[in-house]
């Protein structure tokens, strides 16, 4: 039987729908795979892209920060938001950057737990650099992996975007943050956690400080939320003391998906409170977190017009599939 679900952060809807499973999908897999030779992260500077710095430092590097050659958002000095008519502009500016990893052929569902700590640490610091810039009111980390989540170039690379607004989907989560605990006098993502671990069915994985869940109401197949198990609401706000379990909790969902799911595509973002001075007071009712969208639908008329998306695979399934994925 099909079920709408309503998420309880967002007010979003979703239909749950596993009969539609029966149908074939609509998204047909395409290798994005380019040789080595000829790869345009294989030298970042001969290829046009200035590089800001690496980690480690030298000559052993892992991961290479550099600026990307195309940007969606260019440096430059921020204004206020104008009118133009009846619509709102805003220029611009903020930083479009890469993390390039070294190896070609090591994608994040290879990536032992000290690796992903290279990255994460790699992702911190960037992150605090460009969170001083003036015009920086959010920041958002990001990561293509296959031709249908988007990626234009096989080797595994992350991105990051900072822009002088907030994003509508932050705006709506932060309010509903906030509207949840107004309601109920509790800290939505604190009880999501609570509520799992004693359901005990979505859980994909779990240590001392985060645990990954299939959320009840997912929007998507196989999506998959990490979540730290104190109330932090900022990205950059991760201590040193949680970095590898960080790390370790990512190494594992993303192998887990790899094996457990036949290495599909997906997107992967690191959703934060804002930078800037914006909803300042909302930010104690709000947790920062991963979320990982694997990808095997697209929307169709029905989402299109609606804003529903319809899920065809049951998240308890979901998470049973993914939790017993051997890696």
């Amino acid at each position: 039987m099909s079920e709408f679900r309503q998420d309880l952060v967002s007010g979003e809807w979703v239909l749950i729908a596993p009969e539609r499973a029966k149908n074939p999908s609509n998204l047909k897999k395409i290798d994005l795979y380019q040789p080595k030779d000829g790869c345009p992260f294989e030298d970042l500077s001969k290829n046009g892209n200035e590089v800001i710095w690496t980690y480690p430092e030298g000559d052993n590097w892992e991961i290479a920060v550099a600026k990307n050659k195309y940007p969606a958002v260019k440096q430059g000095a921020c204004g206020p938001v104008l009118k133009l008519g009846p619509h709102s502009i805003s220029e611009g500016v903020g930083e479009h950057d890469l993390f390039v990893l070294r190896e070609h052929d090591k994608m994040l569902g290879d990536l032992n737990s000290e690796e992903m700590l290279s990255l994460v640490r790699t992702y911190l610091k960037r992150y605090r650099e460009v969170s001083k810039n003036e015009c920086t009111e959010y920041v958002m980390i990001f990561h293509n992996h296959g031709h249908e989540a988007g990626a234009s170039v096989y080797h595994p690379h992350s991105q990051l975007i900072s822009t002088p607004i907030l994003p509508p989907f932050i705006s709506r989560n932060f309010n509903g943050a906030y509207e949840f605990y107004k309601k109920n006098n509790k800290y939505v993502f604190g009880l999501m956690i609570d509520w799992e671990k004693e359901q005990n069915k979505r859980i994909v994985f779990e240590n001392e400080f985060f645990i990954a869940l299939c959320p009840f109401a997912s929007l998507f197949p196989y999506q998959v939320l990490i979540l730290p198990k104190n109330r932090e609401a900022h990205f950059d706000q991760l201590n040193e003391e949680a970095e590898l379990p960080f790390a370790e909790a990512l190494s594992t969902v993303f192998k887990k998906i790899k094996v457990g799911l036949g290495n599909p595509s997906f997107n992967y973002f690191i959703h934060s409170a804002p930078v800037g001075g914006s909803m300042k007071d909302l930010h104690e009712f709000y947790t920062w977190h991963v979320e990982i969208v694997p990808k095997f639908s697209t929307a169709a008329g029905f989402e299109l017009a609606t804003g529903i998306d319809i899920n065809v695979i049951d998240p308890d399934n979901a998470a049973e599939k993914l939790r017993c994925a051997q890696i």
